[in-house]
């Protein structure tokens, strides 16, 4: 009541784990993503991600663009792909956090 303009960060937050959990499903269906993916590995690349130190503003947006593209590829699916270890559960409980 307060902050009557203020963001709804769980909504927010909600919606786009549904969105993530929706797109990852129909990915799966299409053969294009790995089965063993979870919503929870995007917020795992998000976390590393904003991890990334470099020593100027230009090589942290190169590294982070190198790190998104190395996880997007290991995102893809593909038949000699090993299995991965126990998914993370880093997605609030209340969330559909299988994808």
């Amino acid at each position: 009541m307060t902050f009557p303009n203020a963001v709804d960060f769980d909504a927010r937050r909600e919606y786009a784990l549904r969105s993530i959990a929706e797109l990852a499903r129909r990915a799966k269906e299409a053969g294009r993503l790995r089965p063993d993916f979870a919503v929870d590995d995007v917020i795992l690349v998000l976390m590393a991600n904003s991890g990334i130190h470099a020593s100027s503003p230009t090589a942290k947006v190169t590294a982070s663009r190198r790190f998104a593209a190395l996880a997007i590829q290991a995102f893809h699916a593909s038949p000699d792909a090993s299995p991965l270890p126990p998914v993370a559960r880093l997605a609030p409980p209340a969330s559909a956090s299988q994808g």
